[in-house]
């Protein structure tokens, strides 16, 4: 399982990286350089000394010739004389130079030339001396260089070699993961030093305190895409909050001025006015009503979405204020230019949306006007033949607890709230525009585009 900590996961990330980069490595070490058979390594062997022979092949003015090889391969011709030997001849096959006199030169001087192998005596059991030769060329000249070298000795110096380098290879690799560690470590922990003063803003974060935001200085790029969202987040969500906070307390005014009236007509006993007291608590039902309507479709959660044709949603709420509209004395005209076929929305939703703009028309149209109510193939508007909007007040138009009458107006100042917010939360566009023949106010919603009130 891996650790919860996304440092430790790094750390763990980068060792399992080295350690593969390590494995890799030495495969491809062993592959290249590892001789895949006891023959094969003295093979690599011996053509490897004939090369450093040929190498240090020197020959003086006078045709004499000498060898300058390194301390290792002089030491090991010197010391064993029964194991190792080289011979260098000339086409005559005079010798130019030769390893000391031992057992190993003089097996090499009795194998013919070609020969591979050649035992010299060694007690009870004989030496096996491999023998490789090379032709080399100086100033013109041809010469002969012979090798000879026991299995034993290759075998021995090969093991030597492999568990020492297996030795240093082992210490060195080991050294390497622990800087490496150290390193990562460090460089880790100062990578996720912004993050953990990021995490202590964040954990002061609280309602009444929402100012503060995350910074980015510091960050690794692949973070800061995370913190801006956050960031932008929180910025909507302190948003909400202050609206949150100006809607009660807008509330709370709206509420008080009847509540205050309500309670004096009370306490006058006898002398209360039953219309005045009929009239304040219409206009805190209203309020609260629609309070509750403000509520509802400011949450998503209450949404339950359908198909529904546009034509039957509107007719619906038409049908509706037909009474109201007949009261008052105004007309409402119902015109479909184009089949608005079905939509997913909220039939409840859509309901209060037209009747919420339909009502709004009626209340500002005077008796004998008429308003339409026309249904196109991207939408709907509804236009009244009222007095319009004054172009001061239309930036306010979809502002909560704003009427253009005054606080002292009968309305709640809610219904064009609502509207808004019904569009918000099913993706639609609302706006108003003055109707074209001058005469009115035009509210229209656009549904198939996507957008805030405007």
């Amino acid at each position: 399982m891996l650790p919860s900590s996304l440092a430790a996961r790094l750390m763990l990330a980068a060792l399992g990286g080295l350690l593969a980069a390590s494995l890799a490595g030495a495969a491809l070490v062993w592959l290249q350089f590892w001789p895949s058979s006891p023959a094969a390594m003295l093979h690599a062997q011996l053509q490897g000394e004939l090369d450093d022979l040929d190498d240090g092949l020197r020959l003086a003015a006078d045709g004499r010739a000498t060898v300058a090889l390194d301390r290792y391969d002089a030491a090991t011709y010197d010391a064993m004389p029964k194991d190792a030997a080289y011979l260098v001849l000339d086409r005559a096959g005079r010798e130019l130079a030769r390893s000391i006199d031992g057992p190993a030169l003089a097996g090499l001087r009795a194998a013919p030339s070609g020969a591979r192998t050649v035992l010299i005596a060694n007690g009870d059991e004989p030496v096996r001396l491999r023998v490789a030769e090379k032709s080399a060329s100086r100033d013109g000249r041809r010469y002969l260089i012979r090798i000879a070298r026991s299995e034993r000795l290759v075998a021995t110096l090969s093991a030597y070699a492999g568990e020492k380098f297996l030795r240093g290879a082992s210490l060195a690799a080991a050294l390497a993961i622990a800087c490496f560690a150290l390193v990562v470590f460090v460089t880790v922990r100062r990578m996720v030093r912004p993050l953990r003063r990021a995490s202590a803003v964040a954990a002061r974060l609280a309602p009444g305190n929402m100012s503060e935001r995350l910074r980015t200085a510091g960050l690794p790029d692949e973070i800061v895409p995370l913190i801006e969202a956050f960031n932008s987040a929180l910025g909507r969500l302190e948003h909400g909050f202050r609206v949150q906070q100006e809607f009660l307390a807008s509330a709370a005014h709206e509420l008080k001025t009847p509540l205050a009236l309500l309670q004096a007509e009370i306490e006058l006993g006898g002398a209360a006015d039953k219309t005045a007291l009929l009239r304040d608590t219409a206009q805190m039902a209203r309020i609260v009503h629609q309070l509750l309507h403000l509520a509802e479709v400011s949450e998503g959660h209450n949404y339950r979405y359908e198909a529904v044709n546009l034509i039957d949603g509107i007719g619906d709420a038409v049908d509706y204020l037909q009474p109201l509209a007949a009261q008052r004395g105004v007309a409402v005209r119902l015109d479909v230019a184009a089949d608005g076929g079905a939509l997913q929305a909220d039939r409840g939703a859509l309901f209060v949306l037209v009747k919420n703009l339909l009502e709004n028309a009626i209340h500002h149209s005077p008796p004998g006007a008429s308003v339409r109510v026309r249904i196109e193939a991207d939408g709907l508007w509804i236009q009244d033949q009222g007095r319009g909007v004054a172009p001061e007040h239309e930036p306010h138009l979809f502002e909560r607890f704003w009427r253009a009458d005054g606080p002292g107006g009968d309305g709640a100042g809610l219904g064009l709230a609502i509207c808004a917010e019904i569009c918000r939360a099913h993706g639609w566009r609302i706006g108003f525009s003055p109707s074209p023949d001058g005469e009115g106010a035009r509210f229209r919603v656009d549904t198939a585009a996507r957008g805030a009130p405007g």
